[in-house]
């Protein structure tokens, strides 16, 4: 057995030298001078002198946002931009990521509001830093939606505007008509207290409905025509309550330059004790054979895709939620005609790029997110890709997104001038010319857009042509061209044209690539994201908080959240 015992000196100085790291040949500035200690940490040293709270604040004060004139392009400036214009800059400032005079206006006017509501620590500078930088922060804070950075202006309207507004969402009813329409005109009746005895809820519109309606319309008082119109409908709603329904209207939207585009939107709803159903037929007329599969897949999709999110009700405190389920099923309701491709299309790279609408989907498309996008139309709701600022802010309810904002002024002005030269088109264009939408036109232009993609350098380009050209609109000087020789829209070179000077969003109802994670296709949404965002089921949890009001006498707030 071994026994343990002191190590001598002599010892531990052996076993000290033989660990001893073989030396070098010192260099010349190593052997001049006094020897050099290390480096001290300047953080360190403060925080041995003044505290770790100090020096942390300290710290995260020399990290604030401090942007003035000159800076930029960076995404920074481009969302203090974005911050501005929520908070009222007038005019309004294009968001280029470039700090410029227009964006040292708007911070002076908002320093000086700041000012006149007795926030301390404010100078009126158009510098955007300490209190200036934090109040904009509170008031219009950057936000993260679909992986993209952006300040939110307000709700937005996902539902498309309706062509006549005075027609509201209900198709006028009469005797003889049959449907949940109908239902939903009975259950408002026998709720309304003012409509006699009680009717059987049956979808039929016969004598006792019309006596019914009759009445009703006297008590308003309407004219008792015995047609539930769209004024008798308004009165309707806020009468009396009901647990089924059906919604139609025309709305349009421009998109692309193109106005006036648009559809019927028609769904029926009903509401259980657990969840409101958003529903509708549609009748798929196959135009090429082999694709029943394809429409199997279309419709389990939709479900897959829009049943993502509940309604909850803010006011209450255990925070009660009703499931929005969405189904589209086969049957009488808006008609889509189904073509493998595009039977207009000659070339092989044509069929594969056929592009599917409201009206006529394509198998060859792949994306599992098209039929849920089309699906949205068919219930109200705008698309949110290449829109002009006014429209995309007033659908989306936020800021332009800043995107790709590299390119120096230099390649601006020179990028607005060529573009200019290309305008009226010059294209040279041999006989026979169609018409309209004749494919030759704008190619040369095209070309020289075709660096550009939309964001904040693409805005700075369209400052230059302005500033070049008299306060010109780029955009609309383009589309001006291409009118004058008969193209009006959804033509290959226009689009290209107008593209980069337009908006699009990252949502399902916007460029439609990316798809949830379990769907494949596309880009894979990252955990926990989804392209459809809960303001694209605002409009359907309305019934929801409507209807519960008129059950429980409560104007209780319903907002969508995701399950």
């Amino acid at each position: 057995m071994r026994v343990w015992r002191p190590r001598s000196y002599r010892e531990q100085m052996a076993d000290r030298a033989r660990r001893k790291p073989p030396s070098r040949v010192p260099d010349q500035e190593e052997t001049a001078g006094p020897p050099r200690r290390a480096p001290i940490d300047p953080i360190a040293m403060m925080q041995r002198q003044v505290g770790n709270r100090v020096v942390g604040q300290l710290v995260q004060a020399m990290t604030v946002q401090r942007v003035k004139e000159g800076d930029g392009p960076t995404p920074e400036v481009g969302h203090v931009q974005q911050q501005l214009n929520v908070v009222g800059a007038v005019p309004r400032l294009a968001i280029t990521g470039r700090f410029d005079d227009a964006t040292t206006a708007a911070a002076k006017s908002f320093q000086r509001k700041l000012i006149a509501e007795g926030v301390k620590g404010v100078t009126e500078n158009g510098v955007v830093d300490g209190v200036t930088h934090d109040q904009l922060g509170t008031r219009a804070p950057v936000v993260e939606i679909s992986k993209r950075k952006v300040v939110v202006a307000g709700p937005g309207q996902s539902q498309a505007d309706l062509d006549n507004p005075a027609l509201g969402t209900h198709a006028a009813l009469k005797v003889k008509d049959r449907g949940v329409a109908v239902k939903e005109l009975q259950e408002r009746l026998n709720n309304s207290g003012k409509a006699g005895k009680a009717l059987t809820v049956d979808g039929r519109f016969g004598p006792l409905t019309d006596g019914a309606l009759k009445l009703f319309q006297t008590s308003v008082p309407l004219p008792a025509t015995g047609i539930a119109d769209p004024t008798t409908w308004a009165k309707l709603e806020t009468a009396g309550a009901a647990t089924q329904g059906h919604v139609e209207f025309d709305w349009h939207e421009e998109v692309e330059g193109v106005k006036n585009v648009g559809t019927t939107a028609s769904y029926d709803w009903k509401l259980s004790k657990t969840a409101l159903t958003i529903s509708l037929g549609i009748a798929f007329h196959k135009k090429s054979a082999g694709v029943d599969g394809r429409i199997s897949q279309w419709l389990a999709d939709i479900k897959e895709i829009w049943s993502t999110f509940k309604a909850v009700n803010q006011d209450d405190p255990k925070k009660l939620s009703m499931d929005i389920d969405f189904e589209a099923k086969r049957g009488a309701g808006h008609d889509v005609d189904v073509h493998h491709h595009d039977p207009k299309a000659k070339t092989k790279a044509q069929k594969a790029a056929s592009r599917s609408n409201s009206g006529t989907w394509y198998t060859v498309d792949e994306r599992r997110s098209m039929a849920p996008h089309e699906f949205g139309h068919l219930i109200g709701l705008a698309d949110e890709y290449n829109r002009t600022e006014e429209h995309y802010r007033q659908v989306t309810g936020e800021e332009p997104n800043v995107g790709a904002f590299a390119g120096s002024e230099a390649d601006a002005t020179k990028m607005a001038a060529d573009i200019k030269a290309r305008l009226p088109l010059d294209d040279v264009v041999a006989a026979p010319v169609k018409a309209s939408n004749d494919e030759r036109w704008g190619a040369k232009l095209a070309a020289v857009v075709a660096p550009l993609s939309q964001g904040a350098f693409s805005r700075f380009v369209a400052q230059q042509y302005a500033k070049a050209n008299g306060g010109a609109s780029v955009y609309a000087d383009i589309q001006a061209a291409f009118a004058a020789v008969s193209v009006p829209g959804f033509q290959g070179n226009l689009s290209a044209s107008v593209t980069p000077f337009l908006y699009s969003n990252n949502g399902l109802m916007g460029n439609m690539v990316t798809t949830p994670e379990k769907g494949g296709g596309g880009a894979a949404a990252g955990a926990h994201e989804h392209p459809i965002e809960p303001r694209h089921v605002q409009p359907f949890v309305n019934i929801l908080a409507r209807e519960w009001a008129l059950q429980n006498g409560k104007a209780d707030k319903w907002t969508p959240e995701r399950r």
